[in-house]
Parts: C-alpha cells; structure tokens; sequence
C-alpha cells in the first residue's frame, strides 16, 4: 500500500474517532452511569389510597372502595384511623364474620381511640354481645362526646337491650351532633323497626340511604319493612338494590330470591336461589329456600338431590351441633330452627314418595316425626306411601 493511501485511511479513522467522541458526550448527560438506575417511581401514598377508595365508594364501586381501604392500612397498619373506614364498610356490606376479625385487630392496637370503639359498639351488638357494645359505645362516647356517629351506633345497642327511650334519646342526639351522618339515619330506623313503627323505619332508611346509597344491609333492611306493610313494588326493588351492589353475596341472594318466592315469581326464584347455592354450597338457609322452591315448581328429582334439601337437612344438624343443640320433641318449640329441619325432612320424603319411592321417602317422614310427632304432613305421607307403595 502507498504512504499516501495509508494516511488517507488514518485520517478517516481520526475523523470517525472524534464524531463518536462527540456524540457520547452529547448524549453522556441523559444516560445512566454505571451502577445508576433511572429514578424510582415514589409509592403511593395511604393517604392516596384512602382517598382513592372513598372516591370509588361514593361512586357505588365496593370493590375497589375495599381495596383502596386494604392498601391504605397495609401501609400504615399502626395508625387506629386506617380501620374504621374498612370496617364499616365490610359491616354495611352484609360481612359481618370480615368486619369482626378487623374490629378485634383494631382494638388489640388502639384499646382506646374513640371511632375504634364505636366500630366494637356496632360489630358487638350485631354478634349479640349486647352488653359489652354497651361499655364499647359508652367509653367511646366519654372520649368523643361531640361524635354524632358514636352516639348511634350506641343507640342501636340499647335498642337491642330493650331500653327504647335510651335509644331513642341516644338517636336523637347523634341526628343533633351530625343530621346529615347516613349511620345516624340508619341508627333511628332501626330503632322504629323494633319498635314495630315500620313506616317511620322506613323513612328514616330512606334517609340514611339518601345519604350513602351503598349501605347494602339498609337496602335489606328497606326491604324488609316493606314486606312487612305489604308493599311488595318497595321490597323488590330493595333487594333488587342490594343484590346489585353485592351480586356474588350469597346471603343477600338468598334474601332476593325468598322473596321472589313469597310473592310467586317462582322461576326467578329458582333462578336467584341456584346463584346464591353457588356462592353459598353449604349455607342451611340457602338449602332450604332452594330446597322449598323446587318443591313448589314440583322438580322432585332436583329436591331430593344430595347437594339440596339432603345436604341442607345435615348442614342445619351440624349447626345445631356445634351450639350443643339438638331437635326433640322437648326443644322444638324452642329452637325456631327445629320446625325448618321437620319442614324439610317432610318436604324431602314427600318428594320421594311422589318419584315413587316410598322406601326412601320413610326415614324422611320418621325424622320429621322423631322431632314433632304430630307433624301432619309426615304422617300424612306415611299413610299415603301404605296406601300406594309405588306412586308414579
């Protein structure tokens, strides 16, 4: 090669040298060193998250009102106040079982913090720990006595002990402190009900749901007082309400669908039942409204199937269980409870007896007797399984 062309070629090389030289150093200012990351995305505060979750339970999205509520505490577990809201919430969600487990962390940290209380005021009254809400709600009270909201969840507990005009007065005086606090509303309703004032009961759920529209136990608890005035329009669409607010509930399905039974709509009926058996494959009640209604729309195989009213008559036995309870003759008009498990055991064997199977419809019909002797319908399908062994 000719010195001229070698220089030639080193003078290129030098020029492609120096333009990487410079774009590195142009570029150097925006990329990382070594051993450096690009900046961290700061976390969310659980203030973010609380507000978050308030803004999604203003706009009827539970779910996400929960897990903001979630986050927010699992940020801050040490801080009283990140309880309350989640509480309430899995209370008025029909989640009582959640909102208890909760309520007893929060007290094991903050024994003393008002609003705690009063989620122990509220959670203990609906356990029927009566009098322990009592003292929760009463020390609440002594350490916030300006709180309208304390005062009624402590009006609800003396209505449930059986002292009206303190929960009247105690109701009164939370509509005082705070008359647009939805719990205050809720509070009176319930007292009214009690007291067998059902419209004022329901005027005073409408409202408190006026006031929060995603209480799904005032929803219910609308409904119920309508059906107690005959008000069916009303009932359905409290349910209705609630069930949409929580469509995977099997309590609140069950409570949808008994009533599309009781005002005939039996299909629906079925159809809401089946839902909430899904959500709730073991829940007695479940069972035994399901179990009720098929017998109505006279689907006799689908009754006597194990995972119906069967499965229902030995979860209620393995309740009763538990309570160390059991159904005799001696108990049954004092365990409301024993009068369904006849009402099914009876309903099961006439079931088989019309398949045309009286050998299993008996011990059906025997269990029913063994608990209430004068059971009319189980004697009655015993004397028809002797008259007719094998009806088609």
């Amino acid at each position: 090669m000719s010195r001229r062309r070698w220089l030639f070629w080193l003078l290129l090389d030098l020029v492609a040298l120096a333009a990487l030289i410079w774009i590195d150093r142009s570029l150097g200012a925006n990329r990382p060193t070594i051993g450096e990351g690009a900046s961290p995305t700061p976390t969310p505060s659980a203030d973010h998250y609380a507000q978050q979750a308030e803004a999604a339970y203003r706009a009827g999205d539970l779910r996400r009102a929960e897990e903001g509520y979630r986050l927010a505490l699992s940020l801050e577990p040490e801080n009283p106040a990140r309880y309350p809201p989640l509480i309430r919430l899995l209370a008025f969600s029909n989640r009582l079982e959640e909102a208890a487990t909760w309520m007893e962390r929060a007290r094991q940290l903050a024994p003393e913090d008002p609003m705690v209380l009063g989620m122990a005021t509220l959670i203990l009254d609906w356990q029927g720990r009566i009098p322990e809400a009592i003292q929760a709600g009463e020390q609440a009270i002594a350490r916030a006595p300006e709180s309208g909201p304390l005062h009624a969840y402590l009006a609800e507990a003396y209505a449930d002990a059986h002292r009206p005009q303190a929960a009247l007065a105690a109701a009164q005086k939370a509509l005082t402190l705070d008359p647009e606090h939805p719990d205050a509303h809720r509070a009176l309703g319930y007292i009214y009900e009690t007291m067998g004032r059902y419209g004022e009961a329901m005027a005073a759920y409408r409202e408190a749901l006026a006031r929060d529209p995603n209480m799904v136990i005032v929803w219910l608890a609308l409904g119920r007082n309508a059906m107690v005035l005959r008000q069916t329009p009303v009932a359905v669409e409290a349910f209705q309400r609630a069930a949409a607010l929580r469509p995977e509930d099997p309590r609140v399905l069950d409570e949808l669908g008994w009533l599309y039974y009781n005002i005939g709509r039996l299909e629906e009926a079925q159809q809401t039942l089946e839902r909430a058996r899904t959500y709730g494959p073991d829940d007695w009640r479940i069972l035994y409204h399901l179990g009720i209604t098929l017998y109505a729309r006279r689907q006799y195989e689908e009754v006597v199937r194990e995972e119906h009213l069967p499965r229902g008559i030995a979860r209620l036995q393995e309740v009763l269980g538990q309570e160390g309870k059991t159904c005799t003759p001696e108990t049954m008009n004092v365990e409301p409870r024993c009068a369904r498990l006849v009402e099914m055991a009876y309903i099961v064997g006439l079931s088989q007896y019309y398949l045309g199977n009286c050998g299993a419809a008996r011990p059906w019909f025997e269990l029913a007797l063994s608990i209430s002797p004068q059971e009319e319908n189980a004697l009655k399908g015993l004397r028809l399984c002797e008259e007719s062994p094998r009806r088609p």
